[in-house]
Parts: structure tokens; sequence; C-alpha cells
């Protein structure tokens, strides 16, 4: 009787392992498999085309600034851009790794009045931690003529980041249509964790200076001398229809 108690006490403690992902005679849990990261890179672009867009393109492309990499408590910015056949743009989200934090947020639209413009928004950006987004809304950009609509935001890397790990991120937009939000998350744009460089570690990171966006070449008029006729057509890029309906109800 003592012998069959004991088999029976010991098939069910090894079932209770198995159950709870632990295998007998090891005392570690079984390992959850690695993140694929073999679609990541700098950049990429998800189109839709479907019945709500009336089988028309539109574009969702998130790129990287820079090489890609970023150090441990440095700074990584990201540019996230909705282009299309015509719809507004009401909402440009980006999906960035967690412990990430926002440091600055900039938009790029066509306003009525100043053109195509480089604005500061950290301050009217939307934060949603459990998602790890921030958003950014406004009354509708156009995509008509090849205009665009970009947001670009710049984080601290967290000072324990493993140099190595590639991180994924995601975007995502609401366009102005019966059935206009379309998420991309992961979209595989993806920033490699890099050791620092022996000037950051001696400075804790020329970022940390405010010196990344002056390098980023992320100005309105970076590309007017390589390509005149697409810094022409970026100039109708972002037109603000609450400005228009505006000013044509003030005259």
């Amino acid at each position: 009787m003592t012998s069959r108690t004991t088999r029976s006490i010991a098939t069910g403690a090894a079932a209770l392992l198995i159950a709870s992902g632990l295998a007998v005679g090891s005392s570690a849990a079984v390992a959850s498999a690695a993140p694929d990261t073999s679609a990541c890179a700098t950049a990429q672009t998800v189109t839709f085309n479907d019945i709500n867009t009336a089988w028309t393109n539109y574009h969702l492309n998130k790129e990287v600034v820079g090489d890609g990499t970023a150090a441990p408590g440095g700074t990584v910015t990201f540019r996230t851009t909705v282009s299309g056949a015509g719809a507004l743009v009401s909402r440009i989200d980006d999906f960035h790794p967690a412990g990430f934090e926002l440091v600055q947020a900039r938009s790029s639209v066509w306003y009525l009045l100043g053109g195509q413009t480089w604005t500061t928004v950290t301050d009217d950006v939307s934060r949603d931690s459990a998602s790890n987004s921030v958003y950014h809304s406004g009354a509708g950009w156009t995509t008509a003529g090849n205009a665009k609509a970009t947001l670009e935001t710049t984080y601290r890397v967290p000072a324990d980041a493993t140099p190595g790990e590639v991180l994924n991120t995601g975007a995502a937009t609401n366009l102005v249509l019966a059935s206009g939000r379309r998420v991309a998350n992961p979209i595989n744009t993806c920033v490699t964790i890099r050791e620092p460089n022996p000037t950051e570690v001696v400075t804790g990171s020329l970022d940390g200076l405010g010196l990344g966006s002056v390098t980023s070449g992320s100005t309105a008029l970076g590309d007017i001398g390589a390509d005149p006729a697409t810094f022409s057509a970026d100039l109708i890029n972002g037109l603000d229809l609450g400005q228009l309906i505006g000013a044509a109800a003030g005259s």
C-alpha cells in the first residue's frame, strides 16, 4: 500500500510540474522563444488598399533617423509618415519600445499660413503607457497631390538597455474614411542598442547635450538642393483643413 501511494504521489507531482511549465528533474521554467527580428530594417512601409480606401493606396512609413543604433542612456529619433490618395489624416501614432521616454516631438504638415513647417508638438502629443505609444491628432492633414503628414519623435533610451538588443516598434494612423484606423504594430522598423562610443562614455552621451536633433537632417529645407522637384511637391504636404475652414469663415 505504501509503495502504491508513493507512486501515485510521484505521478501527480510530475503532472503538476509539466502543467506548470517545469520539466521533471529541472528547476528552470521552459524558456520562451526570442522575438523574431529577421524582418527588421531601419525603414519600413506598409501599404493599405481595401474597400474602405476605395481600392486606392495609403502608405504608412516609419524610419529610424541616423544609422539605426542608439546607446544606453542616449537618444533615438523616429519619423512616422502617412501619404496616399487624398483622404485626410487626423492622427498619427508612434509605438516605441518599453522604457523609452519621450524627449521631443515634432510634426511636419502643410499650413495655410507658413507653408511646410516643422512644428514642435511635445506638449501637444498624448502618451499611452499601456500601449507604449505617443500620438498626435489634428483637424485633418491632406494626402492629396503627393502630400504627406509626419510625426517625428525623439526618445531617451533606458540606461540599462542591453547592447546587442534589437527592439521593434510600430505605427498607426487614423484616416478620415468610413473605417479609417490603420495599425502596423509591429512594423519591423527596429533600433539596435550598441555600446557607447568613447565620447559618450566620458560625457554620458552627446545626445544628452541636445545635439541629436541638430545632426539628424530633419529640416524641411534639407533636400531642396538635391531634388528641387521633390521639394516643390513636398510644399503641398499636410494641408491643415481646420485652418482652411477658419480662413474661409473669416473672409
